[in-house]
């Protein structure tokens, strides 16, 4: 700890001579142009620092061809630019400060009321940034974050333990009250960002009940981002009331009862980057923090770390859970029976009674990738314990299972628990690896820890299908079951593949732009209205130049709807940034563009243009002259023309089409959580581009529909959109890339879900794709190219529904690659499952709950289909046609009868499946 906080301190240096040179500048300047204004209101060069002119130029001229201005720099609008005492992956911007609504930083005076003014100020002038500065902070009540404010404070971005500094709010309300009001209740479109909440009056030797300390109400929309629970007795509470859309991202903490809760979330929620155990509040350096061990024995007695109800369709990743008696729960919906279906990658989790509990999960299953599960403490511990409510499917893929335990996994409930290329150990003398009370069992190249003792099957144990699973060529299965099916398969010539290495899912760092500098578009000199009345472009553009000019820096748009109907160009190292922090909904007012340029013409030059390192963050782009009777085609909102240009919490509620990364090389391009319902074409990268990142991405049509804005669809218009895009959206069309990382992206409604094309004719797409979801759509997967490296696609989710031939995945007629599927869930209305007519597919762990006419429906090209479920039975699973090279069918399960129809030359199909 000791060289880390050096080196803070001495960052901290360094950030305020930045700042004081900046502001020192800045009053130059200023005196500069009282002193001899030119005719355009600005100082003359002489009278500012070279570090603050340039030559504006236009990034499409030479520098040459433009003569020199002079570029003033507000020295007011800096001021919006907080100084933090820990560096900061953005810059931070915020209009309002705590302290100037009467904060104290003192850990005595109370807070609550300073706080809340400063919120509902935030609110009042249509959202924003609420600052908190590095310090202590008492409430004796509680908060609530309206629609359209963050409240953000000074945490290390990079927090990964050890002594609790920065921005720390002190919760003295709600002592003993755990039914009472949460101390933080965020409504829809809001966030806290970069703070951590400490009780000082919890004590473990003594300890109290509190309430939640987060809340999302009812809504659309929330995050919880960079924050840490010291002592939290129940962290963050989502639910049960419908909720939509949470983002809990990089949270750490210690919970003494539950550290997240959610429930009845009915569009993707988001839990990525969460720490939880004990060790927080033993490590933070704060008075009362106990030692360590008592505080482990208090939260494996007591304390739960992740609970989920239902959700549909939950996104959860990089979770780190140790020290509890659950570590995480999946259960059925508060008061009713419902359940959720999810997907888990690199989900870690230790010391606990019960790592995993599954107590139920609806047909669509879940999908668990990567992740290690070990159960070590209490009576009987288990790593993984599905219980009678399981009826469903739960697939594993690469995952590590042990701990110190009797049986590692025992499954009670009548559901299929599917493991492959996985690790199982951990159970002790008379104990087993895996213990299948009830319920059928896959295994797929799985191994086991002990030459014995690797499967019992009890009274009601249906079926085991294994492939090449135990330890030194055998599986050794126990069967004590009434009338148990097995079938295993030993040194079979059917090889599985291995899940690939698989990098970082986001940027190490993210961009941002090349100074610190900021120009409000609605300050001196550009005075932008902001209410929409009158025409912005000029305002805008001029400030964007100057801040090209200036060497980089943010061109802000304060929260409002600024009317731009010209073009823009952001220049090198220049971001265009709005009122938001976090990701948002447009339900949330904030910083708004109304657009009608390009309104006809899709070859329209793009509305806004990204020069290289150049990007936007924190605003929506509106088309409020769009027609549902009659859709208007318009060109590109968002294009970039060079390398590491950004999108970032960029909400679209109705682009024509959406980000254009493809046309040019932006290697290194980054977008994560861009919003909206785009209608012809979502995002499209290319262009040879090399290491992007699309990431968590979200579209669906009720980004336009619940918009306040004039124009947007009402009532029956909603569908109207919604059948435009199920024939026409091509949601993510991925062309010539390489390195290409796609994580955590979902649509509802789409021609083409996932589409991946050649540009040049000589390659195509190589790229690993983590967690995609397509709902409602025509093509989920939709593969005409991909690069001699392939493609391959871990925990997808894809479901459709549309007006006709609908199909989860289809490798077209020329695809030449290959495509392989780790972790698949399928359902809805399909025509057919999946249609191959060339290339090569390997499905490993598909869940088809709904197969369609046919499931596998080949005309051409490779096929190995393994380790999958079938839930329909009754129908053609698997078709060969005359055309098929290759197929090997093998370790599948069926309910009821295999359906297999063969038109192939006698060979053409093998496998375990056909074996008679």
């Amino acid at each position: 700890m000791g060289s880390k906080l050096w080196k803070s301190k001495g960052m901290r240096i360094g950030a305020a001579a930045a700042v004081a040179a900046i502001v020192v500048t800045a009053i130059i300047l200023a005196k500069g142009s009282k002193e001899g204004e030119g005719a355009e209101g600005r100082s003359s060069p002489a009278a500012a620092s070279p570090a603050t002119v340039r030559e504006t130029t236009s990034s499409a001229a030479p520098e040459s061809s433009v003569p020199v201005k002079p570029v003033w720099i507000n020295p007011e609008v800096q001021k919006k630019v907080r100084n933090t005492q820990f560096p900061s992956q953005d810059v931070v911007v915020a209009e309002y400060n705590v302290m100037d609504f009467g904060a104290v930083a003192d850990g005595s005076a109370d807070n609550s009321g300073a706080f809340q003014k400063a919120l509902i100020e935030a609110r009042n002038n249509g959202g924003g940034v609420v600052f908190v500065p590095a310090g202590n902070y008492r409430f004796d009540s509680t908060l609530l974050i309206p629609t359209g404010v963050t409240l953000r404070g000074d945490r290390q971005y990079d927090w990964s333990g050890g002594a609790v500094e920065g921005t720390i709010l002190e919760v003295y309300a709600g002592r003993g009250e755990e039914k009472g009001e949460s101390f933080i209740q965020l409504q829809q479109a809001s966030g806290i960002t970069n703070l951590s909440i400490w009780y000082p009056e919890q004590r473990l030797e003594k300890t109290y009940a509190y309430p939640w300390t987060i809340q999302q109400l009812s809504g659309d929309s929330v995050t919880v981002e960079k924050v840490t629970l010291v002592n939290s007795y129940q962290g963050i509470k989502i639910g049960p009331d419908w909720n939509e859309l949470h983002y809990v991202h990089d949270v750490s903490g210690t919970a003494l009862k539950t550290g997240i809760f959610l429930d009845f979330t009915t569009d993707i929620g988001r839990l990525e980057g969460v720490r939880l155990s004990p060790e927080v509040w033993a490590n933070s350096g704060l008075p009362g923090a106990p030692a360590p061990e008592p505080l482990f024995g208090y939260t494996t007695l007591h304390a739960e770390g992740i609970v989920m109800g239902r959700s549909d369709w939950e996104y959860m990743s990089d979770i780190r859970l140790s020290g509890f008696k659950n570590g995480m729960r999946v259960t059925t919906r508060t008061n009713s029976t419902e359940t959720a279906n999810a997907q888990f990658y690199r989900i870690d989790i230790d010391n606990c009674n019960v790592a995993l509990l599954i107590e139920g999960v609806n047909d669509f299953g879940l999908l668990v990738t990567d992740s290690s599960f070990k159960a070590n403490v209490g009576l009987s511990p288990i790593a993984i314990r599905a219980t009678e409510g399981f009826k469903s499917i739960a697939q594993f893929n690469a995952v590590t299972v042990g701990g110190v335990t009797k049986d590692a996994v025992v499954n009670e409930g009548a559901g299929v628990l599917s493991f492959e290329n996985s690790n199982i150990s951990g159970w002790g003398e008379g104990g087993h690896g895996i213990v299948a009370k009830d319920g059928s069992l896959i295994l797929g190249g799985t191994a086991f820890a002990s030459p014995s003792g690797h499967v019992l099957l009890e009274a009601n144990a249906k079926t085991v299908k294994a492939l090449d699973s135990g330890m030194g060529g055998k599986l050794d299965i126990a069967n004590e079951s009434a009338a148990a099916e097995l079938k295993v398969t030993q040194d079979s010539p059917y090889q599985l593949q291995r899940l690939p290495e698989i990098g970082n899912t986001d940027a190490p760092k993210q961009p941002r732009p090349a100074t610190d500098l900021l120009f409000d578009v609605t300050a001196e000199p550009y005075k932008a209205d902001k209410t929409g009345s009158s025409d912005a472009s000029i305002a805008v553009s001029q400030a964007l130049s100057d801040a090209g000019a200036s060497g980089g820096g943010t061109v802000f748009l304060p929260a409002g709807t600024y009317r731009i109907e010209q073009p823009l160009v952001v220049p090198n190292g220049v971001e265009l940034r709005g009122s938001w922090d976090v990701p948002h909904h447009t339900i949330g007012g904030g910083s708004v563009i109304f657009t009608r340029h390009g309104e006809n013409d899709v070859k329209a030059t793009p509305f806004i243009t990204l020069d290289a390192n150049a990007g936007v963050r924190g605003l929506n782009v509106y088309y409020d002259g769009q027609k549902w009777d009659a859709i208007k085609p318009y060109g590109w909102t968002i294009q970039g023309k060079g390398r590491g240009v950004y999108a970032i919490n960029t909400t679209l509620p109705d682009s024509y089409l959406g980000i254009d990364f493809g046309t040019y090389d932006t290697s290194g391009h980054y977008i994560d959580y861009v919003a909206g319902s785009p209608l012809k074409e979502g995002i499209f990268v290319g262009g040879g581009a090399e290491g992007g990142f699309v990431r968590n991405v979200q579209f669906n049509p009720h980004y336009a529909g619940r918009s306040n804005y004039p124009g947007r669809p009402v009532d029956g218009e909603f569908d109207k959109v919604w059948s435009f895009q199920k024939e026409n959206l091509d949601a993510f069309r991925i062309g010539d890339v390489k390195g290409e990382t796609i994580f955590n992206t979902f649509v509802y409604g789409s021609l083409y879900g996932i589409h991946f094309v050649s540009q040049t004719g000589n390659g195509g797409p190589e790229a690993i794709v983590v967690g995609h979801g397509t709902d409602g759509s025509k093509k989920g997967v939709y593969l005409e190219a991909a690069g001699p490296g392939g493609l391959n696609f871990v925990n997808t989710e894809l479901v459709s529904i549309s007006t006709s031939d609908k199909v989860y995945v289809t490798l077209e007629q020329g695809f030449n690659s290959s495509a392989t599927f780790y972790n698949t869930s399928m359902w809805g209305d399909p025509s057919r499952s999946i249609d191959v007519k060339s290339g090569k597919i390997t499905m490993q762990q598909g869940n088809f709950t709904s197969v369609g006419f046919r499931g596998i429906n080949s005309g051409g090209g490779e096929i190995h289909l393994l380790d999958s479920y079938f839930q329909q039975a009754g129908r053609t699973h698997v078709y060969a046609g005359a055309n098929v090279r290759k197929m090997v069918v093998s370790n599948n399960l069926y309910k009821g009868p295999m359906g297999f129809e063969d038109d192939s030359p006698a060979g053409t199909v093998t496998g375990t499946d056909l074996d008679r």
